[in-house]
């Protein structure tokens, strides 16, 4: 079997089921710890480096995590492109530690190669965001400025196109989100938990970025939806937008994180959340100095392992590698449920 060729999932089912067995407890007395996670963010370190190592994204949470984000490591500080990691988490009971291990990569998959050669440019790619779509089709979106603004594009795929036996590995894309851009920036999509609505920010009426969202009809296809020449309504999200940027909305469930620089944080760029409760957004509540510093806090996402609510966000804080670097704390304790 080459595993270059299997689909991401298919690698993290095979682990998953390696890594339920037990670690006995000589292991754990042996165990070398590489970034324990806890309520203070923690510097994925092996993942970061002297350039900026930002706008990350989560595929296919699981045992191992195949992480994205946007980069400008490979072009020694110049353009942003899109890298795949790998980390595995575990969690150990006896010392009650979430810990994070970041892989050495042996290499893309055919899946991960073919992707990457689709969407990376000589330009900037930001926001990059996977989706697993229903009737059997992934998407991965993000965005670049090849025509100097950024426009919000897309990539699909048959999900059983890759790790089958007879998988044809097709690749449809990249497409642009031509019903949804304007002529300014719009970028760091994210679909809520219906799929009814795509999230977005855009600078599209003004100098500052706000949070919108473009419905969904969920009669077609997503991707036929995504590529008609039909007009989609597209409104500002007034409870999410203030006066000031507030930009890279990420959705798990009923919660949306994002960053802005509004008035009353701690300096620079804030991680914020909000709760889809009676079918609205709540009003942000700033996740305070714990994981917020006067430096720029930016792009979070979150997820959940083994019942910890966790976020990955990016910050260019002092004492990181440089630049902007990708960390992770544990928030169950700081939202209100």
């Amino acid at each position: 079997m080459n595993i270059n060729k299997l689909h991401p999932l298919t690698i993290i089912l095979i682990i998953s089921m390696i890594l339920i067995v037990p670690i006995s407890c000589d292991h754990e007395k042996n165990f070398k710890y590489e970034t324990i996670i806890t309520d203070i963010p923690a510097n994925l370190e092996k993942l970061n480096t002297e350039y900026d190592d930002y706008n990350s994204d989560l595929p296919y949470p699981a045992r191992r995590l195949h992480i994205n984000f946007s980069s400008n490591q490979n072009s020694s500080g110049d353009n942003f492109n899109i890298l795949f990691k790998y980390i595995d988490i575990s969690y150990h009971q006896e010392d009650d530690i979430l810990n994070f291990n970041v892989t050495t990569n042996t290499g893309y998959s055919s899946y991960e190669n073919r992707l990457l050669q689709l969407v990376n440019t000589d330009s900037d790619e930001f926001g990059p965001y996977s989706f697993n779509g229903s009737h059997g089709w992934d998407y991965f979106f993000y965005a670049n400025n090849e025509g100097e603004d950024f426009d919000i594009k897309f990539v699909y795929t048959p999900r059983l196109d890759w790790g089958t036996y007879d998988g044809q590995e097709r690749l449809y894309g990249p497409y642009t989100l031509t019903s949804m851009n304007s002529e300014n920036d719009d970028i760091y999509p994210t679909l809520n938990q219906d799929t009814t609505k795509l999230f977005f920010c855009s600078n599209r009426e003004n100098s500052s970025f706000d949070i919108y969202s473009a419905d969904i009809n969920h009669s077609d296809l997503l991707h036929e939806y995504l590529t008609s020449s039909n007009s989609v309504q597209i409104s500002k999200n007034l409870v999410l937008s203030s006066l000031k940027n507030d930009k890279c909305p990420s959705i798990t469930k009923n919660l949306l994180v994002f960053t802005s620089d509004r008035e009353g944080g701690y300096g620079g760029f804030d991680l914020y959340y909000s709760l889809f409760t009676y079918d609205q957004w709540s009003e942000p509540i700033n996740f305070g100095d714990k994981i917020n510093s006067t430096s720029d806090e930016y792009r979070p996402i979150t997820f959940t392992f083994n019942n910890f609510d966790l976020m990955i966000f990016s910050s260019n804080r002092p004492n990181g590698k440089g630049g902007y670097d990708l960390y992770c704390v544990k928030i169950e304790d700081l939202i209100s449920n």
